[in-house]
């Protein structure tokens, strides 16, 4: 009988076993020759690496070399472009000066100087050194500050006994410093806890016609923080134009106080019809806040 009349005999598994045998024979008498065709298949494959290797070390040092050097070149100069914007972008913007003034001063005899300082930047404050110039020199040196988002007035008191033709702002020293967002993660919050004061009854007008004319407010400091010999600046507008500034002082100003603060004005009293008062406080000065409070506030500046 022949080999297929004999495995029609055979059970299933033992057909099963027939065929593995026959195909583990089949590639026994085969192996030298799968052996050939991997070591082929290697040999092609690591002749190809070493082509396209040569290929790319010809390319870039001979055929595409001063190509690439151009490159590279337009490359950095781009990237110096982008890092300046990006620099730019994230540092502080210059602060605005409005145009300056003389008013007549409190005292009847001189001239005070005013002028309006912005600050447009959401995330820098600044502190300087200022003088008011005019043709005839300048005032002495002072120091101020701005903070993130503000405008505020800048003024020297009886700068002059003559009023000047023109006057003007000069900034010295501006040192920017940006608020640590680690520390205040919303500065808009941040401040109101600080210098949320309510200023109420401003007023300024003659109590007796034979007395001088008076500026008084009354304060409240509704913060949980105290302050020492905090100053107030007070500008009186005159319809559009300002008619006068000045500054008033107290010793101190606790946490939940309320304060009657008032200065008299010896000279002609002129006829205001707004009073805006600005609070002279930096509240990220630990100097600014008083020893009762107990506990100093940290620096909350993360640098120039």
């Amino acid at each position: 009988m022949n080999n297929g009349n004999e495995q029609s005999f055979l059970k299933p598994e033992e057909k099963e076993a027939q065929k593995f045998y026959q195909r583990s024979l089949w590639l026994v008498e085969h192996r030298e020759l799968f052996k050939k065709i991997g070591l082929g298949i290697f040999i092609t494959f690591d002749a190809i690496l070493v082509l396209f290797a040569g290929w790319q070390f010809l390319d870039a040092y001979a055929i595409s070399y001063d190509a690439e050097q151009k490159n590279v070149a337009v490359m950095a100069v781009v990237g110096q472009s982008d890092l300046r914007g990006f620099s730019d972008f994230a540092a502080a913007k210059p602060l605005t000066v409005s145009e300056a003034a003389a008013l007549p001063a409190g005292d009847g005899k001189s001239y005070d100087f005013y002028t309006s300082l912005s600050n447009s930047n959401t995330d820098w404050y600044a502190v300087f050194k200022y003088v008011f110039v005019t043709k005839d020199g300048e005032t002495a040196e002072q120091t101020g500050f701005i903070l993130p988002k503000s405008q505020k007035p800048i003024i020297f008191l009886e700068a002059t006994q003559a009023q000047p033709t023109t006057v003007n702002l000069s900034l010295r020293d501006v040192s920017w410093y940006r608020v640590d967002t680690h520390e205040i993660s919303d500065y808009d919050v941040w401040f109101a806890d600080r210098l949320g004061f309510v200023i109420e009854n401003s007023a300024f007008a003659k109590l007796d016609p034979s007395l001088p004319a008076t500026l008084s407010f009354t304060v409240k400091n509704t913060t949980a923080y105290s302050y020492w010999q905090p100053s107030f600046t007070a500008v009186l507008w005159r319809g559009n134009d300002v008619g006068a500034v000045m500054r008033l002082t107290t010793s101190g100003l606790a946490s939940g106080e309320i304060k009657n603060l008032s200065a008299r004005w010896l000279g002609l009293a002129p006829t205001i019809t707004k009073i805006e008062i600005f609070p002279e406080i930096n509240p990220f000065d630990p100097a600014a806040y008083s020893s009762l409070e107990g506990i100093q506030p940290g620096d909350v500046r993360s640098g120039r």
